[in-house]
């Protein structure tokens, strides 16, 4: 589940800026974004980006979870 909460901070804690229909004492994880004017969702434009992203799709490429690993992109090979 994805939610988007605007809300600001009181110096202490990080307050909700209108209800929130939550579980209570449910888990949760956070990121946190600074807002600002030009963050606003914009759907032509995300289509747009959908758009040109897959226009430069490889199409067949096979890439392993294992080779995607964060270790495996920005580790040089072990062994080297």
């Amino acid at each position: 589940m994805s939610v988007i909460i605007k809300a600001h901070f009181d110096g202490k804690t990080i307050v909700p800026d209108e209800p929130v229909d939550l579980p209570i004492n449910e888990p949760l994880e956070f990121e946190l974004r600074q807002s600002t004017e030009d963050s606003i969702w914009d759907p032509i434009k995300a289509k747009e980006a959908v758009r040109r992203i897959a226009s430069r799709a490889v199409h067949g490429l096979n890439v392993t979870d294992e080779a995607l690993r964060r270790e495996n992109m920005y580790e040089p090979p072990r062994g080297l």
